[in-house]
């Protein structure tokens, strides 16, 4: 009967392993969109579109990533507070 009413946790390593893959879509996203400009001339120190991609990509998995994992806790840190 106690596990009933037992609190339930959020699952913070789900949370951060999905936002990281979302933020790497949005930036793998906009690292394709900014490779399908219409330049007809190449600019030097222009990264080319899979560069672009991987960084914009990482990047954005690490901002959506800890700023989820960042919304888990305060999520968690508020439930529990209202539980006691």
């Amino acid at each position: 009967m106690d596990s009933v009413n037992a609190p339930r946790h959020p699952n913070h390593l789900r949370i951060l392993i999905v936002g990281a893959a979302v933020g790497f879509a949005v930036g793998g996203f906009l690292g394709v969109y900014r490779g399908l400009e219409t330049n007809s001339t190449a600019v030097q120190g222009e990264y080319s579109t899979a560069s672009a991609v991987g960084y914009l990509g990482l990047l954005g998995a690490l901002v959506v990533g800890l700023l989820a994992a960042g919304v888990s806790v305060l999520i968690e840190s508020i439930s529990e507070r209202r539980n006691r």
